[in-house]
């Protein structure tokens, strides 16, 4: 996906992407190696005495390994920060298509009236849920959704009366069972 996405400084265009950090990583080796050959030349020409060199050079080099600790730590920072924001739109948009599908299944004929009762506990169900950073739970979401979908078209079909076959309330069932399942993690 790095490589695909052009304008943010990750991608293989013109932009910047993994060239530019391929001369951005090129730049850093030069300057690190450059200031160590500097206080090595200072030592053997100068009037640094070899122990202060050696001692500079161990600080030359601690600073750059700081650097890359707290580059690599920010863009931790980050993934982590877009992970949780993955994870509550994920929970949020089970939310909102609960709500909707809830206010569609109202215009239901009257044999559907458990279904409508069922409808109405899982959005409550499903606005207690939380997001979890479990691989599970990311995958039960996806299958929650990919359900909701579904539903939604049935619940179209059972509203016009073309759903003999039973289909949303197999779904519905289906769909309980899996948001109870989620509802766990």
């Amino acid at each position: 996906m790095r490589g695909q996405v052009q304008g943010n400084g990750r991608s293989g265009g013109p932009s910047g992407g993994q060239g530019g950090m391929a001369w951005v990583r090129l730049l850093v080796y030069l300057l690190f190696f450059s200031g160590i050959l500097s206080i090595v030349l200072y030592t053997l020409f100068g009037p640094l005495s070899r122990l202060r060199g050696a001692l500079a050079c161990l600080a030359w080099l601690m600073l750059f390994v700081l650097a890359e600790v707290s580059s690599r730590s920010s863009e931790n920072r980050k993934l982590a920060a877009l992970d949780e924001k993955e994870r509550l739109e994920s929970v949020e948009r089970i939310q909102q298509l609960m709500s909707k599908l809830n206010e569609k299944s109202r215009a239901l004929n009257d044999s559907y009236g458990n279904e409508r009762l069922l409808l109405s506990d899982l959005t409550g169900a499903a606005s207690l849920l939380k997001p979890s950073a479990d691989l599970e739970a990311s995958k039960m979401e996806y299958e929650i959704l990919t359900g909701l979908t579904r539903l939604d078209f049935l619940c179209d079909k059972a509203i016009a009366g073309t759903d003999r076959s039973g289909d949303f309330r197999k779904e519905l069932d289906s769909l309980s069972s899996k948001l109870r399942s989620r509802e766990r993690l």
